[in-house]
């Protein structure tokens, strides 16, 4: 007994308006069942690219907010460091015209400020008017002495404001990731890449160095070691907390050289590069975290 394998076929029929003539085509069920998936992969491909762009789009709105607070900061200690100048010239003349002041005053007795009136001619009711006028002077010099003397402690408290300013200022760029945190070539950066070990597209979330093993990984800015462990896809795993709401991941290093809870400076050896976990070679994966989002580390990077 023979079986035979029927096809479902759908037949359409186009009945137009006018007089034209009825017209009918065919489709088979696997043309569309074919149709239906091309035409849902199509739709989650759409997807993923829109998904993609979101976020592309808000981490370029984060980096611009960073940007901007940046060059405001640049301009806030551009206009900081003019005012600490000029408060100083300004505390120096006070200084000088106070001293110039008072040494006129205690060096010239009122009795020899009346006997050089009566050289001049002048009659003695002058005389007298002039020597009141002169205590006049006196009297006034002493008292703008005494308001120069009251607001120069006051002008120090802005100074001392103004360098506690700077000093934070200071504080928080040794704690922004501004240096390479290891000498090599660059083989993939922040974003969309094909994936080494699948090939399939993927976000990148850091920036890979290549260099020889045992390299030397440096901290890219002042802070404090959170975590010093192995991890199964980073492998050897540094992660310290800079503050300000930076933080930075060093991946797939060989051995540590700090462990966790230890405060290290700019600059500080704090591994080696290595090849442990998830990796095709001896490299280091290198992230940069604002607010806990990851963003491009070559932003903070001088080229």
């Amino acid at each position: 007994m023979r079986l035979l394998k029927r096809k479902r076929i759908f037949t359409v029929i186009v009945i137009p308006h006018s007089e034209d003539s009825v017209f009918s085509f065919r489709l088979s069920l696997h043309f569309l069942q074919i149709f239906c998936l091309v035409l849902l992969g199509y739709v989650v491909f759409s997807m993923v690219i829109y998904n993609n762009y979101q976020m592309a789009e808000k981490k370029l709105a984060l980096m611009k907010n960073i940007e901007d607070e940046n060059r405001h900061l640049r301009e806030n200690i551009d206009k900081l460091t003019q005012e600490t100048e000029k408060l100083k010239l300004q505390l120096a003349e006070m200084n000088v015209l106070s001293s110039e002041i008072k040494v006129l005053a205690e060096s010239t007795p009122l009795q020899e400020r009346g006997e050089i009136e009566i050289f001049t001619g002048r009659r003695e009711n002058e005389k007298r008017t002039a020597s009141r006028g002169g205590n006049s002077v006196i009297d006034r010099a002493q008292i703008n002495i005494s308001l120069l003397q009251q607001s120069i402690p006051e002008k120090n408290e802005e100074l001392k404001q103004l360098k506690d300013d700077l000093e934070e200022y200071q504080r928080k760029l040794a704690c922004t990731p501004s240096i390479w945190p290891a000498k090599g070539k660059i083989t993939s950066r922040f974003g969309q890449r094909k994936s080494p070990f699948n090939g399939q597209n993927e976000i990148h979330y850091g920036l890979d160095i290549a260099a020889p093993h045992g390299t030397s990984i440096y901290a890219a800015a002042d802070g404090k070691v959170i975590e010093a462990a192995y991890r199964r896809g980073t492998g050897y795993v540094i992660i310290i907390d800079h503050g300000y709401n930076f933080k930075t991941l060093y991946a797939h290093l060989a051995r540590f050289n700090v462990s966790k809870g230890d405060v290290v400076k700019k600059g500080q050896v704090i591994g080696y590069v290595g090849s442990t976990g998830y990796s095709t070679g001896p490299h280091l994966h290198y992230e940069v975290h604002v607010k806990g989002v990851a963003v491009n580390p070559e932003e903070f990077l001088g080229k």
